[in-house]
């Protein structure tokens, strides 16, 4: 099985060519946040936008896109109804697909919590995203099980659950998952035609042809909130430029792994935080091109 390297996916990193516009690199439509997870939808939009993505959409409510907005100005918002705890409501994949027919990939489930709307949104985002679909986090749950849902999507879809997001997706315990993660990561991506990218203290990255590889880049410095958000919008970065879903997931781990283990060297897995990841991540970036 392939040990998954930084070296060895670098250079699918998009050129950055002198003509290059704003609509070379794509445009990622995040669905993300909620009252209570505004930081979420904050982390995945900064992350996709240093990754390279030329348009970030932002559709939330207004109180998340508020939040966002104060951060990360170069986001663009789409203010969705707010529900009775917060949540996004009303949400419509069809109108906002029509309106920006350019979108190249979307992201969904950073801190967008369970309910019955959440729950609509995200199948109605698998069922009519035209582009590759990135599923994170409450996404996951909203899904539940796993079995024809993603077979419906138009194109090959990534969803990053960590163990228990897994467990619950295939109706097995966590110690079963921990038992045989390879195998079951590259059972699930293949029965069901989507990209898994399987998170604990390493990372198993399967497609549905597959390719299989293992990454254990990163450290327990990643252990806390927000880290899964900052790769989801990696990931998603990179599908809106114009990478497979399978490429996407094996740069945006890399890429998440090896950044944090710079952020651990210069700040300690203790004191770190998932958002100083992100000065580790553009240092990468600077010393790629400079090298190029």
């Amino acid at each position: 099985m392939e040990e998954l390297r930084l070296e060895n996916v670098i250079d699918l990193i998009p050129e950055r060519r002198a003509d290059s516009h704003k609509g070379t690199f794509g445009s990622l439509l995040c669905v993300c946040g909620s009252g209570s997870y505004r930081g979420a939808a904050a982390l995945a939009c900064e992350a996709a936008l240093r990754c390279g993505t030329g348009i970030v959409r932002l559709a939330s409510t207004e109180k998340v896109c508020a939040a966002v907005a104060a951060r990360i100005p170069e986001v663009t918002f789409l203010p969705q109804e707010e529900g009775k705890n917060g949540e996004i409501c009303g949400f419509s994949a069809g109108q906002i697909f029509e309106s920006f027919p350019g979108i190249t990939a979307a992201l969904c489930g950073c801190g967008i919590t369970v309910s019955s709307s959440t729950r609509s949104m995200v199948f109605d985002l698998i069922k009519n995203a035209p582009c590759t679909l990135v599923l994170d986090a409450d996404a996951l749950n909203c899904i539940k099980s796993i079995p024809d849902v993603l077979r419906g999507a138009k194109k090959t879809p990534v969803i990053t659950p960590h163990w228990g997001e897994f467990a619950r997706l295939c109706g097995i315990t966590v110690e079963e998952v921990a038992r045989e993660p390879e195998r079951l990561a590259a059972d699930t991506a293949r029965e069901n035609g989507c990209v898994v990218a399987l998170k604990s203290h390493f990372t198993v990255i399967a497609s549905p042809d597959g390719g299989v590889c293992v990454s254990r880049l990163g450290n327990a410095g990643l252990a806390r909130g927000g880290s899964g958000d900052l790769l989801a919008g990696m990931i998603a970065s990179f599908a809106a430029e114009g990478l497979s879903a399978y490429d996407s997931a094996r740069l945006g781990c890399a890429l998440h792994g090896a950044a944090a283990d710079r952020c651990a060297g210069r700040l300690g897995m203790t004191g770190m935080l998932p958002h100083d990841v992100i000065a580790d991540l553009i240092e990468i970036f600077k010393e790629r091109e400079i090298q190029k």
